[in-house]
């Protein structure tokens, strides 16, 4: 029974392992981000948009995304329309992608808008970060060795955002 037991408990611990560990609160990922030394990535969404579906599905699902993610990003999902977040976030084309200093708060580079291949999106990721890894390829690469596919882009959604009185907006 004990065998049993040890062997569920570690397969679901592999199991969730590989998943992507969200946030809800920006504020709790705030300090969560602080204490551990990470930084927050905060992707605004809606329900129905194909290209935050495909962010979610496909590239936050590769292997090499999901455990960079997990490992230096405390991530926070918001819906334009149904969840509240602060109004410096709010934007009419989802998917828009804000990486943020937990200690100063402000936006570690541009905020990316519209979808993208895992490589890239992992370049991203590492660029927000500092990666010294993704600054010494970068700085290395004079001719461009990526495929087109690989760099592609998605265009983002359009959504029109509810008028301010029924915007669920929180101000910092």
């Amino acid at each position: 029974m004990k065998k049993i037991a040890l062997l569920l408990t570690l397969l679901s611990s592999i199991l969730l392992a590989n998943e992507l560990k969200t946030v809800y609160s920006y504020e709790n990922a705030l300090q969560k981000a602080k204490d551990a030394n990470k930084s927050v990535m905060i992707m605004m969404s809606y329900s129905g948009c194909p290209v935050c579906d495909h962010m979610e599905d496909i590239v936050f699902e590769r292997e090499a995304v999901l455990g960079y993610l997990n490992e230096n990003y405390f991530v926070v999902i918001k819906d334009l329309v149904k969840d509240k977040y602060p109004k410096r976030f709010a934007s009419i084309k989802t998917p828009t992608f804000f990486f943020i200093d937990p200690n100063t708060k402000e936006e570690l580079i541009d905020k990316e808008v519209g979808g993208f291949m895992p490589e890239k999106f992992l370049s991203i990721l590492k660029k927000a970060r500092g990666d010294i890894e993704y600054i010494a390829s970068s700085e290395n690469e004079t001719n461009t060795t990526k495929t087109d596919e690989q760099n592609i882009t998605i265009k983002p959604c359009e959504k029109t955002i509810p008028c301010e009185k029924t915007q669920k907006v929180i101000t910092l």
